[in-house]
């Protein structure tokens, strides 16, 4: 077994979900994004997206412009949600033999993305990647725990140079409820886990798993079922709303940011008030969780025209509130316990 340092180590952000160039790219900004977030201090690496590559336009730059001092965690669900949306039978947890090998077929080219990842670095900076349980609910499709447990199988016997391999959990689907993925529910994942005999963990996202519950309190039930399950090696905090907002519809998986902080008088007013996310939530998430692998934010910001500067001013008040959140919580996980 290898010990990991945990969210004492600093915060895996999800800078992609707040970056100024989501919807047109232009690498001097992105540039400029980057730096601003390499002083923010708390910040320990970024969860970045898999979307087929390593980036969505320019793999090389990435590559040449990640500080060589951050981790990364790697997320697969924008090219499992866009797979789906192409497919309904594509997913590591698919009955349909095509769809389940070619979600594998996915996994294998992140891990080749890993490697990529590591080689640039000189040294392997992948703490993990973040798997998902697709496909979701459809008249032509149907995923069991069975199926993922043979796609976990595969994929967890693969060399994946110290990184983790976790499953991320997202909403599942509910009968009579919309969803906003509508994948596995949390048990099936966990008997599929156990069931594939190999070391793969659970990875929980606050704001989906919200979604799923309609509550914000009730979170708590899913990261102590993690937990009991010796399983729970990550816990990232995206925001979510029961009612409209700027980010959108009630219940959407928007990655709203912390709501404001009882009696605050910071004048920045870097928070949403519809989110709800609060530090108090996040600090009694972890509390529950225990040791950790990694603890982070993926936050989304407002206006869309919003500058760089503060962008990276929400991040680094985020960054500061789930830094002081964490302090009381242990700070190694095992991985492959």
């Amino acid at each position: 077994m290898s010990v990991c340092a945990g969210p004492g180590s600093g915060i895996i952000v999800g800078a992609y979900a707040s970056s100024p160039t989501a919807h047109r790219w232009d690498p001097a900004v992105e540039s400029s994004y980057l730096a601003g977030l390499a002083e923010v201090a708390g910040i320990r690496g970024l969860e970045l997206p898999w979307l087929g590559s390593l980036h969505p336009h320019d793999e090389p730059w990435l590559l040449a412009t990640l500080p060589p001092r951050w981790q990364v965690v790697l997320t697969s669900v924008g090219y499992t949600v866009a797979a789906v949306a192409r497919d309904p039978r594509h997913g590591l947890a698919s009955d349909d033999a095509g769809g389940r090998r070619a979600a594998v077929a996915n996994v294998a080219e992140m891990l080749a993305g890993v490697r990529r990842l590591n080689d640039s670095a000189g040294s392997a900076v992948v703490t993990a990647v973040e798997l998902q349980a697709g496909p979701g609910p459809h008249p032509s499709s149907s995923a069991s725990a069975a199926a993922l447990a043979t796609s976990l199988a595969e994929i967890g016997a693969w060399n994946w140079e110290s990184a983790a391999v976790l499953l991320e959990h997202c909403d599942a689907r509910v009968p009579g409820q919309a969803h906003a993925k509508g994948f596995l529910p949390l048990g099936d994942e966990i008997a599929a886990i156990r069931s594939s005999g190999v070391p793969v963990g659970i990875a929980l996202n606050w704001g989906r798993s919200a979604i799923e519950l309609r509550s914000a309190s009730r979170v708590l039930e899913q990261v102590r079922e993690a937990r009991d399950a010796d399983l729970l090696g990550a816990v990232m905090f995206s925001g979510v709303a029961d009612r409209p907002s700027v980010y959108g519809d009630a219940w959407a998986d928007a990655h709203l940011p912390f709501a404001p902080e009882p009696g605050s008088a910071d004048p920045t007013g870097y928070s949403e008030p519809a989110s709800m996310l609060t530090v108090a939530l996040a600090r009694s998430a972890l509390a529950e969780a225990g040791g950790l692998l990694y603890s982070g934010i993926k936050f989304a910001w407002r206006p869309a025209g919003a500058s760089v500067d503060h962008r990276v001013a929400m991040i680094r008040k985020s960054v500061a509130l789930l830094t002081e959140a964490a302090r009381a919580t242990p700070v190694y996980w095992e991985n492959g316990r």
